[in-house]
């Protein structure tokens, strides 16, 4: 039988790379599938194989049953999962602002991001929680980050896989804050270009902040209210209005 497709679809700065993480980890360290790290086209179809198990793990952004033949063929044939976390836009502006200051990026603007990104971004996670409760699992960033093993328990639970509360722990604390920092640390310590950090990732995204609610120091007035504006109906929809 081939694979159920697991897909992270949180928009940037959601905690979803730690979604992922944690979910691969689910899915691997019980022997239930892999994680293949970013959505190629061709890895759906290279990987979509029965010796790789019961799930596929990727990580995503686009809405594939609408781009992608693989992603229409996996919802049609009902192998097709949904993992994704939600955030304050307005703490989303600030994490991608800071970010972007961190990795020298001269091109990146606020008010684009805002005008022309976030409805694109937003919107395609809310066609990907669109597919119902059955399908999709949604969790706030607010609620992921103040209970890691809640999470790993909720996920194994949407996935139908069995966790022992040891191993669900185990997995919170290997992606904790302050263990990703120390990982991170450790990695660029080595100063070895050839090394990853993960198999399968090309790259981790530091946490900037680690919390929520930061728009209300590092926002003005005028630049929430041009968030709220654009991510209206998102904010809504998961609380944040």
């Amino acid at each position: 039988m081939k694979p159920t497709w697991v897909f992270i679809v949180g928009t940037y700065r959601t905690g979803s790379t730690t979604q992922y993480l944690l979910t691969e980890a689910i899915v691997e360290r019980t022997k239930s599938g892999i994680g293949i790290g970013y959505e190629q086209e061709s890895k759906l179809v290279e990987f979509d194989k029965p010796e790789n198990g019961r799930y596929v793990v990727a990580k995503v952004f686009k809405y594939l049953p609408e781009t992608s033949e693989q992603g229409r063929k996996f919802l049609k044939e009902g192998r097709l999962r949904v993992v994704g976390t939600t955030r304050d836009p307005r703490d989303l502006i600030v994490s991608h602002r800071e970010r972007s200051k961190d990795l020298g990026n001269d091109d990146w603007d606020f008010r684009t991001t805002v005008t022309r990104d976030f409805p694109i971004w937003l919107g395609q996670f809310g066609q990907w929680a669109d597919l119902g409760p059955k399908l999709a699992l949604v969790t706030r960033f607010e609620d992921m980050i103040l209970d890691l093993t809640k999470e790993v328990n909720r996920i194994a639970q949407h996935l139908n896989i069995e966790v022992s509360e040891n191993l669900a722990h185990r997995i919170a604390a290997d992606f904790s804050l302050p263990a990703q920092i120390l990982r991170k640390r450790r990695f660029f310590a080595k100063k070895d270009p050839s090394k990853r950090e993960h198999p399968m990732l090309p790259s981790i995204p530091g946490w900037k902040f680690g919390t929520f609610g930061v728009w209300r120091t590092w926002l003005s007035p005028a630049d929430a209210r041009l968030v709220e504006k654009h991510a209206a109906a998102y904010m809504k929809r998961w609380g944040y209005l």
